[in-house]
């Protein structure tokens, strides 16, 4: 006995198998189904294109304009870029932080405003970075080993977030919304990229 006959002997004796009623429609709806499935998931990758699209325009936006999202995540009031090292671009976002009062207080809106209006790339920073640039190779303030090094770039950013805060605090002294006797409730934070 070879091979070829013991197989035809085995399906002879094999019991009958028939499927169950109703396989036919099962498979019927389970073939339309994913159908639908094809088309709504071709739908969802291209609804998914767009909106990509649209979001990295809206990204470009966010770098050029005031109250714009930040490549960082969060809402500038007011961005700045300068050439930076190696051809890069450095992109420095400011943003006014309240500090125990509510977001909406008067003094809070006001110093918004105040920072979004500033036109940042006018400012004349080329005392403050030839202060800085001094400092180069002097050791640090706080004993810690080692000298002050800044790029140009981070003198530029340092300038700029210092006169910015000049110009907001005596804006906001001269609006009566500060007082020597009380800490004001604002602040300002920056962050960078591409400037190291």
């Amino acid at each position: 006995m070879d091979e070829n006959d013991l197989e035809t002997r085995l399906r002879a004796t094999a019991p009958t198998v028939t499927g169950p009623l109703g396989l036919s429609a099962h498979r019927q709806r389970i073939l339309t189904d994913l159908r639908s499935r094809r088309r709504r998931a071709t739908r969802l990758w291209t609804g998914a294109a767009v909106a990509t699209v649209v979001m990295v325009g809206a990204g470009s936006v966010a770098v050029a304009g005031n109250g714009m999202e930040t490549p960082w995540g969060w809402t500038a009031d007011n961005v700045f870029s300068i050439p930076g090292p190696d051809g890069k671009t450095c992109f420095a976002g400011i943003q006014v932080h309240a500090e125990g009062v509510p977001d909406d207080a008067e003094i809070v809106l006001t110093a918004r405003d105040i920072v979004a209006s500033i036109e940042l790339t006018d400012l004349d920073t080329s005392d403050r970075e030839a202060e800085l640039a001094a400092e180069i190779g002097t050791p640090f303030d706080d004993g810690s080993p080692g000298t002050v090094f800044y790029t140009p770039e981070e003198m530029k950013q340092s300038a700029v977030h210092e006169a910015v805060a000049e110009i907001l605090w005596a804006k906001l002294d001269a609006r009566g919304l500060t007082s020597p006797e009380e800490n004001v409730p604002v602040s300002l934070f920056s962050e960078n990229r591409g400037c190291n």
